[in-house]
């Protein structure tokens, strides 16, 4: 299960929506002294929040510190579908014409046409089992645990530190 720390900005029947702070990968990397990417990411202003609709069965508040799920199995399947699949399409169908000899300009019409068309397919798919990647609240996190506003204000003191 891939967790994510986050805190409560919103509550609806069923599910809430939970405000967490966008990380990079640059933390952990090896390199990042030398990176042009941690330097943009170290001085981004602070638009690096996301909102997420998380269900929960837990009642909850606003203001409250929870962690929220998504199963790892879910997020492989999703990004197959969504990025492999069009692709895979394009290029086995471009494949199969290609051994017909057409004229290279119908190998693109086509290309492009099956591109589009993996995509519709994805999009059908995807709002048929919107729970393939159905987010979820695990747990309430106690008020005196490490929590999002220290994680963000943190954040925004060292985005004042040129």
């Amino acid at each position: 299960m891939i967790e994510e720390q986050g805190r409560v900005v919103g509550v609806e029947r069923g599910c809430v929506w939970v405000e967490t702070v966008r990380q990079s990968s640059c933390a952990s990397c090896s390199a990042r002294n030398g990176c042009g990417q941690h330097l943009s990411e170290k001085y981004k202003p602070d638009a690096s929040l996301s909102y997420i609709n998380a269900v929960s069965a837990i009642v909850l508040k606003k203001g409250d510190r929870v962690i929220v799920g998504i199963p790892e199995g879910s997020l492989l399947k999703a990004s197959f579908l969504l990025y492999l699949f069009p692709l895979l399409l394009m290029m086995s169908g471009v494949w199969l014409l290609s051994l017909l000899v057409v004229a290279d300009w119908v190998l693109a019409l086509v290309a492009g046409i099956l591109l589009l068309s993996g995509f519709s397919l994805v999009r059908v798919v995807g709002k048929r089992s919107a729970d393939m990647c159905r987010v979820e609240v695990i747990r309430k996190l106690p008020s005196k645990e490490w929590g999002f506003s220290e994680l963000s204000s943190e954040r925004n003191s060292s985005l004042g530190q040129f």
